[in-house]
């Protein structure tokens, strides 16, 4: 694992015994619910796997996919412009009280381990090349 990139996703996963699982069954064509787990804390939250990469063999996947999606939420500059972003009809309620919840989710978690990066660039992640693909051959 010479990769930096995936040095400091398995750094910030042991330091912190992150561990992600999900709630509910994986798919590629809408977001689902995951748990992160670390020192006796946990967090439901949901993410996006357009390319099927959950895997609870790869938690350092799993981990980056959770990252970006709090990263994705940083980004977002409201409520319309994330629920675009993700492709979510903006009029289901169930999207408007997630949102306004991941402020808090969002403060917790990064109280919990610092700064929300995923470490990996949304061009490697598209292309799967890089450290993308680096992170994908190693579990």
């Amino acid at each position: 694992m010479n990769n930096p990139e995936i040095k400091r996703l398995k750094l910030l996963q042991d330091q912190y015994a992150l561990r992600v699982s999900a709630i509910d069954t994986p798919t590629a064509d809408k977001p689902f619910r995951v748990e992160l787990r670390l020192k006796g804390q946990s967090w439901l939250l949901y993410i996006e796997d357009e390319y099927g990469d959950f895997s609870m063999r790869n938690q350092l996947a799993c981990l980056f996919l959770v990252l970006r999606s709090l990263e994705n939420y940083e980004k977002a500059e409201d409520y319309i412009n994330w629920c675009v972003e993700h492709d979510l009809d903006a009029s289901d309620n169930r999207w408007l009280d997630y949102f306004l919840g991941l402020e808090w989710l969002h403060r917790e978690i990064k109280e919990a381990i610092g700064k929300i990066e995923p470490g990996i660039s949304f061009r490697d992640y598209q292309l799967r090349s890089g450290a993308y693909h680096a992170l994908m051959q190693s579990a």
